[in-house]
């Protein structure tokens, strides 16, 4: 999975993820743009139950793909003007609708929320997003003790352990990484 958001439930394979949003209009016959936030963006139109924030559950079918989104028709959408009632909704879908994912890789929407600790166990942070300007995907750590917002690469060597169960991630700190470069 790409960039999203989480809503939190009590069951993690129960809560619902941000796989897309509506972003606009395509011609008269009620077709939308969708930006997909999958690895696959055809994905969003797979799903078996795809939803809004307010749980209005959508039928979405894909007319074309584009690079960086998606022409779909909507079930029971059949105007412009219906089309565009519907601009920037955000489509989700059940965490528990995702393949599991195989071993050393996680979804986004796991690692968000989860807490940092150190190598030496001292708690560093929590993770509160997961970005990737194209070099790889980077955590976004909020610092407890500075309260800024720090920036990991996610690679082995600076987050060694992941524990999904715990909720919790490893890290080796910066400085200790770069002087191992040296």
């Amino acid at each position: 999975m790409k960039k999203q958001n989480t809503v939190l439930a009590a069951d993690p394979l129960d809560r619902s993820i941000c796989v897309g949003v509506i972003t606009s209009v395509h011609g008269v016959k009620g077709y939308v743009k969708i930006r997909s936030f999958t690895d696959n963006p055809v994905d969003v139109t797979s799903f078996s139950k795809v939803f809004d924030e307010e749980g209005k559950v959508y039928k979405i079918n894909l007319v074309f793909p584009k690079k960086d989104y998606l022409i779909a028709a909507i079930e029971g959408v059949s105007s412009r003007n219906q089309a565009e009632d519907l601009r920037n909704t955000k489509l989700y879908i059940k965490r528990s609708e995702l393949p599991t994912p195989a071993s050393g890789e996680f979804y986004h929407a796991d690692l968000i929320g989860m807490e940092a600790f150190l190598n030496d166990g001292s708690k560093f942070g929590i993770v509160k997003n997961v970005v990737n300007f194209g070099a790889g995907d980077i955590l976004e750590i909020y610092d407890i003790t500075s309260e800024k917002v720090i920036y990991y690469p996610f690679r082995k060597q600076f987050v060694p352990m992941v524990d999904i169960i715990q909720k919790s991630i490893t890290l080796n700190p910066l400085e200790e990484v770069i002087a191992s470069d040296d």
